[in-house]
């Protein structure tokens, strides 16, 4: 056995699999037919590698009384989640998109020579391999658009892309780093759009979007998120809902799920900030009327979010 086996797991069939989660890990499990069925669908590493932390105990065994159904109730619990937050991340993304072009080409024009143009960017040190990584792409677009009609139709019949057109084929994670790679000036006429966010503000704001919006987009784990680059900039929402502070710093809504949650209360207009509060909450419900073994207070440790995290709708931001 070569050294990188050695630590492989087995392959189990699903009966197997159920045995050693009744007899080894002593999961309740009532109804193998229905177990086995939410394998198959679902896959042992998805569902239950992906959701068995909150009933675990350290030993690696269950809670008591835990049953697969509460392992369940957590999963769909999550992929809700990531429907609802991507809903309204995809509404700040449109919306940025917009701001972005029209800033761009207000100050440059329409000609996609200009977009491509590195000199048309904060091209400092720190940002030089980036926009010349972005220039690249956008440029491969340009050459070969054959997956976007649009693009096709405006190169075949005028020659030129303007930036409004091209940014429809961008990923929001492109958008965060274009915005992040454009002069200063720009990115304040941008900014200025957003009640009580700077360019700095929303450079990171928007990093930590495109992220979150990779992890729906593909089915990662949401509800315990975590922003591996960093935290976002103190605002006024950490302090009007009274966030306490450790060393200074305020324990949640830096890196965690609140923390997405605040970055939507600065980019989404009322209405549709506290529909989003609405159907967390809501979901949050329906998650406590299918599993007793998950707690509220345990679901606000993992999601970052405060006992008066609802509170955040009513915060007149400033």
């Amino acid at each position: 056995m070569s050294e990188n086996n050695k630590c492989e797991k087995p392959f189990l069939t699903y009966e197997e699999q159920i045995k050693k989660l009744r007899d080894e890990k002593h999961l309740e499990i009532n109804d193998d037919t229905k177990a086995i069925e939410l394998l198959k669908r679902h896959s042992y590493f998805a569902l239950i590698s992906g959701y068995k932390i909150p009933f675990k105990r350290k030993d690696g065994t269950y809670q008591e009384h835990v049953s697969i159904n509460d392992i369940y109730a957590l999963y769909n619990f999550d992929n809700e989640l990531r429907n609802i937050i991507l809903e309204k991340i995809l509404i700040v993304e449109k919306h940025i998109k917009s701001l972005l072009s029209y800033s761009f080409c207000k100050k440059y024009g329409s000609e996609q020579s200009k977009y491509l143009d590195a000199t048309n960017y904060n091209y400092v040190a720190k940002n030089q391999e980036g926009i010349n990584k972005l220039i690249s792409d956008l440029s491969e677009i340009v050459k070969n658009p054959k997956d976007y009609k649009y693009i096709q139709h405006q190169k075949r019949n005028y020659d030129n892309i303007p930036l409004w057109v091209m940014v429809k084929a961008l990923t929001m994670g492109r958008v965060s780093k274009m915005y992040s790679y454009l002069k200063p000036e720009i990115q304040t006429d941008i900014s200025k759009e957003y009640k009580c966010v700077n360019e700095n503000e929303l450079a990171r704001m928007l990093d930590m979007l495109a992220r979150v919006r990779n992890v729906c987009a593909h089915n990662e784990r949401l509800y315990n998120y975590v922003y591996q680059k960093g935290a976002i900039e103190d605002s006024y929402v950490h302090k009007a809902i009274n966030i306490p502070r450790k060393n200074g710093i305020y324990k949640k809504g830096k890196s965690d799920l609140f923390a997405v949650l605040i970055c939507l209360k600065y980019l989404l207009c009322k209405e549709d900030f506290a529909d989003l509060i609405v159907k967390i909450r809501e979901s949050l419900s329906i998650l406590y009327n299918n599993s007793s073994r998950i707690t509220p207070e345990q679901m606000r440790k993992y999601m970052g979010l405060t006992d008066n995290w609802q509170d955040i709708t009513d915060i007149e931001l400033k």
